[in-house]
């Protein structure tokens, strides 16, 4: 009916007229200056392309918060039982403990290598740079502990490179009566059946070269070591269970690692490593480039929460950025997109822009479902509750809001103190 009429008071348009204006005006049906526009606005222009680039970018971190929670429910809520085989089949290990000086609650974190349950004998070698180091009485009287335990202090410094850890542990390594090593800090405890747990892993892969530990910080007792607990408990830990089950690169932090010395040979030998200052993430690349695979345990490379101020910790941020900016200077630079504050104003912008949502509403979101799920994370693998709800989150907070800064002065400069 090409004649039908539509009355409105005096006016009269046809059934042409109506539908140009359906097709011509559609923001003036759908563009709610109030509320939030169900169509893309500015579609077209380079603005746009950049805010899809970062939703793109915002769902990645998000399915990677995902995946960290699937392999914490898979692997870390309950102990993986041990493998019901032979005893004579668990090859002989050598744990190597690097000393230099003394560590809060030591006694404790190399005692947990004197105590591992394991079916085959284990040696530990301490390797001491200086002969009046005091971490050296501690680690005789260990060894006057457990007779039943090989165990030997060595003294003295190789001199291969500028990483001070490769040139105190290279004594040890050299002497290790085993191929199969764990390198462990003096600074961790670990569970007694991690060895066994971790071995049971490279018995079962043949081409295994690597079964690490995630670093998890215990026992604040400043606010400095607040914050680093907080990072480490919820921010690295959560994204190195992500990224180590994505497994599209290596990922390995030194804290307590298993590797074949005949492995570790085939790849230049310890001492090569000597020229880098994180030689731990050298050390997996190098073993993951020669076809050697990685994989973890539910185990925790428990440390102390050993920083005694604010100005350490920030310290210890800004060393931990500028030793891996040269190594992995794609992960480095990207590592402020992995952050609450930074990606969810982000997002906040990309949002506003495409569809006009309100920012506020948007970030308050994001940084509540980011908090949410950083909180359910640490009760998760840490099986309870904080001693204070009120202190972790004060220092979690804090942490996301330093996180940024302290990753630009990192960038910015260049020395690296160690101790």
């Amino acid at each position: 009916m090409a004649a039908a009429i539509v009355q409105g008071g005096h006016d009269a348009r046809t059934l042409n007229d109506l539908v140009n204006v359906v097709v011509v005006s559609p923001p003036a049906l759908f563009n709610d200056t109030n509320g939030i526009s169900a169509t893309p606005r500015n579609s077209g222009s380079g603005m746009d392309l950049a805010a899809c680039c970062v939703l793109v970018l915002a769902i990645a971190q998000w399915l990677l918060i995902l995946i960290s929670h699937c392999v914490l429910q898979r692997r870390y809520v309950k102990s993986r039982p041990f493998v019901n085989r032979p005893h004579e089949e668990y090859p002989q290990v050598t744990i190597i403990r690097p000393l230099k000086g003394v560590d809060m609650d030591m006694h404790r974190t190399l005692e947990s290598s004197f105590k591992q349950k394991y079916p085959a004998q284990f040696e530990v070698l301490f390797a001491v740079e200086d002969p009046e180091d005091p971490a050296i009485k501690l680690a005789n009287e260990l060894i006057r502990q457990y007779p039943k335990v090989q165990a030997r202090v060595l003294i003295g410094q190789d001199n291969v490179g500028i990483n001070p850890k490769i040139n105190n542990m290279l004594k040890a390594y050299a002497q290790a009566q085993n191929d199969l090593l764990w390198i462990c800090d003096s600074n961790v405890y670990t569970d007694p059946g991690t060895l066994r747990r971790s071995v049971d892993l490279l018995l079962d892969n043949k081409r295994l070269g690597v079964v690490h530990h995630v670093v998890f910080s215990e026992s604040p007792k400043t606010f400095g070591a607040m914050l680093d607990h907080a990072f480490l408990v919820t921010n690295h830990c959560r994204m190195y269970l992500a990224i180590n089950a994505v497994g599209i690169a290596s990922c390995v932090m030194g804290k307590s690692n298993l590797y074949y010395k005949s492995a570790l040979e085939g790849v230049g030998g310890l001492e090569s490593f000597g020229q880098y200052l994180a030689e731990d993430n050298m050390i997996g690349q190098a073993l993951w480039h020669a076809g050697w695979s990685h994989t973890m345990t539910g185990d925790l490379a428990c440390q102390p929460a050993d920083i005694g101020s604010f100005a350490e910790y920030c310290s210890r941020r800004v060393r931990w950025v500028r030793t891996r900016k040269y190594n992995v200077t794609f992960a480095t630079l990207y590592e402020p997109l992995t952050e609450s504050i930074l990606l969810g104003s982000l997002t906040t912008w990309a949002l506003n822009h495409l569809y006009g949502c309100s920012m506020p509403a948007v970030f308050g979101a994001f940084f509540l479902c980011w908090f949410g799920m950083d909180m359910l994370f640490f009760y998760r693998i840490n099986r309870g509750p904080p001693p204070s709800w009120l202190w972790f989150v004060l220092g979690w907070i804090c942490r996301e809001v330093l996180a940024l800064p302290l990753w630009a002065i990192a960038i910015v400069g260049n020395t690296v103190v160690w101790r």
